[in-house]
């Protein structure tokens, strides 16, 4: 029996909280009335299996569709809206306050200049709420078009019995929605740093107005050659976070897709680690005078530096690549 409490579970998990009870009664009287008098194993799986893929069942038992994001996603794609919205509201807000910080106007209007930087971040806001409420919808209205959900991953096998997941879902396996959310908050601020304001990473010396950006770290327009490629990761890795959103737990395709992304994410920082002209010779000069020393002293100390945080950085892809398959593969 189970394997009927398994499967009813893998059913009811995708439907409405206030529905799941009365589906998990009928569709056990269903399973009950398909067995023969004291059923075996074989007995149960036969029937299970004429039953088929409980997600596909899950949207015979939830009402007709008259939306563009059924029941089954609805509750992740809220989840996801909002957890996207507030991260870009507070990225893009932080980011253009200290943009129009660091860089002020020339008027000495106080006023007219709180006028300003108030309305550039709520312009931004809005902009950026906007663009995330479309990207994040346009991705569900996809993955309802075409039947993806938590066990419906890319490169997934036929279903079967075995696929049925266990009561409850080990703890192993699980994705915490906070890890999620923070790692999310990091890409996106990353992301819209690069995209809007990558000035701001830079050399910054104290002056009698403040602090004031004097070099930057990447020459900008060398950065901009890059820009679609991290663009395009960024889009991927976002779909990534979607699915651990909705999944809730690890599986062999969700680790495949993400090992796909760390590799992809690490050539990318190889190649821009050696690409010599992405950096700024005035960021290196400005840090060598501080060493007192000169920047023929410094570049090989610079090189090596670099190339060890791209070490670092590629080892923590690898470990992370890896974790995923322990975690897939894991059993409490």
């Amino acid at each position: 029996m189970k394997l009927i409490d398994r499967y009813i579970y893998a059913v009811t998990e995708h439907l409405p909280i206030d529905t799941r009870e009365d589906v998990s009664k009928e569709l056990r009287a269903n399973i009950e009335d398909m067995l023969p008098e004291s059923p075996n194993e074989h007995d149960i799986r036969a029937v299970l299996e004429k039953l088929g893929s409980p997600t596909k069942l899950a949207e015979d038992f939830a009402p007709t569709k008259r939306y563009l994001i059924g029941p089954s996603l609805y509750a992740s794609y809220f989840s996801v809206l909002k957890l996207v919205i507030g991260i870009v509201v507070i990225v893009l807000a932080s980011i253009t306050l200290i943009d129009k910080l660091l860089n002020p106007s020339d008027s000495i209007n106080y006023i007219k200049m709180s006028v300003e930087i108030i309305t550039d971040m709520i312009v931004a806001v809005i902009q950026g709420a906007t663009q995330a409420f479309l990207w994040v919808t346009i991705t569900f209205i996809i993955l309802e078009r075409t039947g993806v959900n938590a066990e419906n991953l890319p490169f997934q096998e036929t279903w079967s019995i075995d696929n049925l997941p266990t009561l409850p879902i080990p703890k192993k396996k699980m994705i915490s929605r906070v890890e999620t959310a923070v790692s999310m908050f990091f890409a996106i601020l990353f992301i819209s740093l690069f995209y809007f304001e990558p000035q701001l990473i830079g050399w910054y010396e104290k002056g009698k107005d403040g602090l004031r950006l004097i070099e930057s770290f990447f020459v900008v327009e060398r950065l901009h050659f890059y820009m679609p490629i991290i663009i395009l990761l960024a889009i991927f890795q976002f779909g990534i976070f979607i699915y651990k959103f909705i999944s809730r737990r690890w599986s062999r395709p969700l680790a495949i897709v993400n090992t796909i992304n760390n590799i992809a994410i690490s050539i990318l920082i190889c190649i821009m680690a050696s690409d010599s002209s992405l950096f700024n010779n005035g960021f290196v000069s400005r840090f060598s005078n501080l060493l007192d020393s000169s920047i023929s002293q410094l570049k090989p100390i610079w090189n090596r530096s670099i190339w060890v945080f791209v070490i670092v950085f590629v080892s923590i892809c690898i470990w992370d690549s890896i974790s995923g398959f322990i975690k897939c593969n894991a059993h409490d």
